[in-house]
């Protein structure tokens, strides 16, 4: 008596949904055990996967380069091992990459051999000889490359040596620990050794910086202002008589030696042995060397350095330039004009200063527009102006 709605019970109601949708059959069992999934099938022709570094290591040498990774600070024991396993993993790859390479070169070989059997166009010795050729000239190529490869790898090599030489090295983290050697005496010396040090300390120092020496470097605050006499330190008029007792306050001041101070309260200094006055005048160049004015003098001398191996660069390119030019103009081998290998040397020389490389890439990045001027002037420029133009700059 028409549609009648009736109450599943809940084990009804999938087999209600799929009867519905069309499916037919015996529902699924979840209770069943589900099959062990089967292996992968093996790879068949086909390029092969990406092989990655690690994978061309041993056990061992992963192991060791992945807890070398892990660690924040490496010591340079740790540094060179890992430096070894890359350098190892670098030479598996290029032997893998040189057989793979070679397998597939075998390869296209083995394919063309085939092809031009098949098509019978040409003799069987001809057939022969071709791929012949084909491998040599394949060969050449890949002895080509492989120095090629070499010579960059020992350039980069060489590059690595030179910035490691350039990092500054501990005392005591150095290898190569030897004790010193055992100096003989000078023939005729009567000074003590520390003493004799103490002398050429001075003398070395008055030789660098004798002008700036000539100025007083004060008295500090906390020192006797006043003397016996009720005379200002800073006041005293520095003599003969009166040098031992400033010198003395002021070695007081400083933190010298006692030993120092009170050989100066009893004895003048001109009357003091050799070994005290030469402790004293060390004790001074210490103390000047560690005063704003002689560093002023230390910093504007390097400035002054920086200033002239500049301008001499910039020299040297321009004298470069122009004996080129002359060259070209002349017609003339570039080593007969004088003085051109020099330069070169001297160029070949300073590239490999420290402070050459900075130095010179800003001078290249500057001079650009300049040089092309230049390059423009000499151009236009005849032979005479050319050699006079080079006369001048070399004075």
């Amino acid at each position: 008596q028409g549609p009648q709605w009736v109450k599943l019970s809940p084990e009804e109601i999938p087999a209600r949904i799929q009867a519905i949708t069309g499916k037919r059959g015996r529902p699924r069992n979840a209770e069943k055990t589900k099959p062990k999934e089967l292996a992968a099938a093996k790879r068949g022709r086909g390029r092969p996967p990406k092989v990655t570094m690690v994978d061309l290591l041993s056990k061992t040498d992963a192991r060791l380069l992945r807890r070398l990774e892990a660690q924040e600070v490496l010591s340079d024991e740790d540094k060179l091992k890992m430096s070894k396993i890359k350098k190892k993993m670098r030479r598996k790859a290029k032997n893998k990459q040189k057989q793979e390479t070679k397998t597939s070169r075998v390869k296209e070989t083995k394919k063309k051999c085939k092809a031009k059997e098949k098509k019978g166009k040409v003799e069987k010795g001809k057939d022969k000889a071709r791929p012949k050729e084909k491998k040599g000239k394949g060969a050449r190529k890949a002895d080509k490359g492989a120095v090629a490869q070499r010579r960059l790898e020992e350039r980069q090599r060489q590059q690595l040596i030179l910035e490691e030489m350039k990092k500054p090295t501990e005392d005591m983290c150095l290898g190569d620990h030897q004790p010193l050697p055992a100096f003989s005496r000078i023939p005729g010396l009567i000074l003590p050794s520390h003493a004799f040090s103490h002398c050429l300390t001075v003398v070395e120092f008055l030789q660098s910086y004798g002008k700036a020496a000539l100025y007083d470097p004060g008295m500090p605050s906390y020192c006797q202002s006043l003397k016996i006499l009720g005379e200002k330190v800073s006041e005293i008029s520095l003599n003969r008589d009166t040098v031992s007792e400033i010198l003395r306050c002021f070695l007081t001041a400083y933190g010298a030696a006692e030993d120092l101070c009170e050989a100066l309260r009893t004895k003048p200094f001109q009357a003091l042995p050799p070994e005290q006055k030469a402790a004293i005048l060390a004790f001074l160049v210490n103390e000047l060397n560690s005063s704003g004015l002689i560093v002023s003098e230390i910093d504007k001398t390097l400035e002054n350095m920086s200033n002239y191996r500049r301008n001499k660069w910039i020299i040297e390119g321009r004298l470069r330039r122009l004996k080129i030019a002359l060259a070209k103009k002349t017609g003339r081998p570039e080593s007969e004009i004088t003085g051109l290998e020099d330069g070169r040397r001297r160029r070949s020389s300073r590239l490999t200063e420290e402070t050459g490389l900075e130095m010179e890439e800003e001078e290249e990045n500057r001079g650009r527009k300049s040089r092309r001027e230049e390059e423009v002037d000499t151009a236009a420029s005849s032979v005479p102006e050319l050699e006079r133009q080079i006369e001048k700059l070399a004075k």
